[in-house]
């Protein structure tokens, strides 16, 4: 048998009867409703884009690791610029390292296509242009502490890897000089392509233009290209002259006997 409660009616002044079953119910509806209302912008099943939200968060979480680095990022920031709650980026991500290594994931999957360009100088033109267009990366990775293992380390250092021996593989095709070191070869290009936006007011003052204007970049990247060609050009020169030079010919240039 029901219990029977008796709740004020205000606007008709007297007292309705209701039976506990029935007020029960309406709590526990209303608690419902409130728990609907809490989970409905957290629900990922309610993502009308889940493509468009992971990318969002991402190009969030890239402005903010380059902002304030690793270890000065939040996470609730993100969640802001990018419009979504702190949960949201939860699930896609499990949270700030999460964010971090898919990004670097990113990162290297666009560095590997960029570097198997048809030649090593077409790759150096295209790394400053990357570089210009998504300036991200570059100052996420010249705000990481210097001693310290950054998150994804060991994914970075395999892509790296990979890196070197396609440099290694282009060394033998003639494309570069023979007696020069891969590693410190990779490393000079990789630094020069960041330049213009690692250190712009020392590109500025040395090229004496805008180190962000589609001029500068333009005739930057033709410049690193040519610098490249030219160490394949020394190669050709070399392997000429030591050609002569094994033949007892002489080479260009040098007196006959």
């Amino acid at each position: 048998m029901s219990q029977v409660v008796g709740l004020p009616n205000k606007a008709a002044g007297k007292v309705v009867h209701v039976t506990g079953e029935e007020a029960t119910r309406g709590k526990s509806g209303a608690a419902s409703g409130r728990q609907q209302r809490r989970r409905h912008p957290d629900d990922p099943g309610r993502q009308r884009d889940p493509v468009g939200t992971r990318r969002a968060i991402l190009a969030a979480a890239g402005a903010e690791f380059a902002a304030h680095g690793f270890d000065g990022a939040r996470v609730v920031r993100i969640a802001e610029s990018a419009g979504v709650s702190h949960q949201l980026i939860t699930y896609y991500f499990g949270g700030k390292r999460g964010l971090y290594e898919a990004l670097s994931d990113q990162w290297l999957e666009e560095s590997m296509r960029v570097s198997q360009a048809r030649t090593f100088a077409d790759a150096a033109r295209r790394y400053v242009h990357w570089a210009h267009e998504d300036p991200a990366w570059v100052h996420t990775l010249t705000r990481e502490e210097p001693g310290t293992r950054p998150p994804a380390e060991d994914e970075r250092a395999a892509e790296l890897f990979k890196h070197v021996e396609e440099l290694r593989a282009r060394q033998a095709r003639g494309e570069f000089r023979s007696d020069l070191d891969v590693g410190a070869v990779a490393l000079v290009f990789f630094a020069a392509s960041i330049a213009p936006v690692a250190i712009p007011w020392i590109a500025r003052e040395l090229g004496q233009q805008d180190p962000e204007s589609p001029e500068f970049i333009d005739h930057y990247a033709e410049q690193v290209g040519r610098i490249v060609s030219a160490l394949a050009e020394a190669t050709t020169a070399t392997q000429a002259a030591q050609a002569a030079q094994d033949e007892g010919s002489p080479v260009d240039g040098e007196p006959q006997d």
